[in-house]
């Protein structure tokens, strides 16, 4: 030693942290879910096993349809839902189904969003 003391910061020589996946897919038709960590090679390869074994992606969950402003369409009339003014955020459906067979009275569609 030349009288002068060499030291190395320790986070220098501390592994680099690794970064943290969570994977859900469908294997012979069971949703799974796995989780770890590892560098992205380490992702990709997991990620093409489980494309080897026959793993899917999960499928997207389809959105309501909506019409332009924004009022649900009701799936059974395919017609735009009336805002609720009793409940303020939702709607119904104002299609009528038929009539009462025993007093006649006018019977309307009970989809509600």
């Amino acid at each position: 030693m030349n009288g002068q003391l060499n030291v190395a910061q320790i986070t220098d020589k501390q592994p680099q942290p690794a970064c943290h996946f969570t994977i859900n897919c469908v294997v012979d038709g069971y949703p799974v879910q796995l989780e770890g960590q590892g560098r992205a090679d380490d992702l990709r390869a997991l990620v093409a096993r489980l494309k080897a074994i026959g793993a899917e992606p999960p499928a997207a969950a389809k959105p309501e349809p909506t019409k332009a402003a924004g009022a649900p369409i009701c799936p059974v009339h395919n017609t735009p839902m009336a805002p609720s003014t009793k409940r303020p955020g939702t709607y119904y459906c104002k299609s009528s189904v038929g009539q009462h067979p025993d007093d006649g009275r006018t019977l309307y569609c009970t989809k509600k969003a």
